[in-house]
């Protein structure tokens, strides 16, 4: 099966052949461990250093503070593709998208990180038990709280988790097919002249169908570990993406397309589908590939 926009995306990337092309699979998947690792370390600092009373004292503060920080790279670094936009075609011409588009790529590599690290059992991993009981408390199960038992919370988690992950991974998929790697790749933030409107009628209930799957994946780590970790790093997460979304890329298509465009924020729905477009949506999810 051939992916849709392949063509279009080497065409704007015209220095990167063989193995530097690669190269960018590559750069995702390095970032995202960088990501990740970095989030870890943060984790599990007081547990290196449980002989310093101060660490030990912050170390329910600190899952929060390495994902705050993630989040703060990765958006920072998408911002900066949209923003330098004018800066950097003004200097590089048709080579800007190939200039800013390792920054881009590393920023969402940092978003898939972020994801990643709402699966993680922090009250066992990375590295030991906690040693602050406060932290032991945030990561422990909600529903075992509630008094669920532990074989049928630890079910009830894991099914709601697969069926929230595979959710988010089909509807990227079908957005990949649907409309191509070269747009979700943005090519058309530096090529406007030659985008297309998209008249698809998943837009005609979900503005971000994209961005709803990666929220879906973020979700099942929420119900994976179904504790008060997970539920904040949701939370930071969900509010990092509407910012982006509200202050970034719809800013820009506001000012492109003024009320036509806020009507349609009205009327469609940004990250949820609501239940009268159930069938739409799931004809979305239906997508085949083609040869």
């Amino acid at each position: 099966m051939r992916i849709k926009g392949v063509d279009k995306l080497r065409a704007k990337l015209p220095t990167y052949v063989g193995w530097r092309w690669v190269g960018l699979g590559v750069l995702i998947a390095v970032g995202t461990i960088t990501g990740l690792t970095f989030m870890l370390l943060v984790d599990s600092v007081a547990r290196l250093c449980s002989h310093i009373s101060f660490f030990v004292l912050i170390e329910p503060l600190l899952p929060v503070l390495g994902a705050l920080t993630c989040e703060l790279v990765a958006f920072r670094l998408i911002w900066s593709v949209w923003h330098n936009r004018n800066q950097y075609l003004a200097e590089f011409g048709d080579l800007a998208y190939q200039k800013v588009i390792p920054r881009g790529f590393v920023g969402v590599a940092w978003i898939f990180a972020l994801c990643m690290h709402i699966y993680v059992p922090l009250d066992v991993f990375p590295i030991g038990p906690p040693v602050n009981s406060v932290t032991t408390l945030l990561a422990g199960s909600l529903l075992a709280v509630l008094g669920v038992p532990a074989v049928c919370g630890f079910m009830v988690r894991v099914v709601g988790s697969i069926s929230l992950l595979v959710l988010g991974v089909l509807t990227i998929r079908s957005a990949l097919l649907t409309f191509g790697v070269d747009y979700l790749a943005m090519v058309y933030l530096y090529y406007p002249t030659e985008s297309e409107v998209q008249q698809h009628e998943i837009y005609s209930v979900l503005r971000h169908p994209t961005y709803f799957g990666v929220l879906a994946i973020a979700a099942g780590g929420m119900a994976l570990r179904c504790s008060l970790y997970s539920l904040v790093f949701f939370v930071v997460f969900l509010l990092g993406l509407l910012v982006h979304i509200f202050c970034v890329e719809e800013k820009e298509l506001r000012e492109r397309f003024g009320t036509v465009f806020i009507e349609y924020q009205k009327r469609v729905p940004a990250l949820y589908v609501r239940a009268r477009d159930i069938r739409v949506f799931l004809r979305f999810l239906a997508k085949r590939g083609t040869a």
